[in-house]
């Protein structure tokens, strides 16, 4: 397993991403990528609370529970750490976040908001996510899902895929999918010199 990454801030906006990969034995790993709310305060900071309180609770949970009741579980836990944090701050805060816990050959996903997961193998590229967003107009994306210390939804979605020895799963937040063509970054270098306009951030993991 190879893991690489990056999160840099845009051209005209700071880095509200957060993420963190964690690689728990040879064949398992956990992958979490949020992407801090415009609009709401904070969004770094909910960003990297709800990264380091999800990656927390799988690793302290993770063989006692089974794998989509460890990752709706973890989704609560960080949901109920912002309504915390957003209490003692006198705040609005949320972030959208996607996680991938990896254990030999299958993959396990979820998400909640914008932040994608992509699947490569046998030359194809598969988006696995499907963006919680509305379409207001004038060019405009509201999330419909997200952590921002209200609660869960509790049809949080859940997905199990099988992957090969040789697939590439990418984890990556809007600013760096709707800017470059997702299938260059299976292959390539990452493209870390490119000039974002918005905060971009991805995980990639070769199996």
């Amino acid at each position: 397993m190879k893991i690489d990454g990056f999160s840099i801030k845009g051209i005209h906006y700071s880095n509200e991403d957060s993420l963190s990969v964690l690689q728990i034995a040879d064949n398992k790993a956990i992958a979490v990528l949020a992407d801090g709310m415009g609009g709401l305060t904070f969004g770094k900071v909910a960003a990297d609370l709800i990264v380091n309180s999800i990656t927390d609770f799988v690793c302290e949970h993770e063989g006692e529970l089974a794998v989509q009741d460890l990752l709706n579980q973890a989704l609560e836990y960080a949901d109920e750490m912002v309504s915390q944090k957003s209490l003692v701050t006198h705040s609005k805060m949320g972030a959208a976040v996607a996680i991938a816990f990896i254990d030999g050959s299958n993959i396990h996903y979820t998400w909640q908001g914008n932040v994608r997961i992509y699947l490569f193998g046998h030359g194809k590229v598969a988006q696995l996510t499907l963006d919680h967003t509305l379409d207001v107009g004038y060019g405009k994306q509201l999330l419909t899902r997200c952590i921002k210390g209200a609660g869960i939804r509790p049809d949080v979605p859940y997905q199990c895929e099988k992957a090969n020895t040789r697939s590439v799963l990418l984890l990556c937040t809007d600013g760096l999918y709707k800017q470059i063509e997702v299938c260059q970054v299976f292959d390539k270098a990452l493209p870390i010199d490119g000039k974002y306009e918005d905060d971009a951030s991805l995980i990639k993991i070769e199996l």
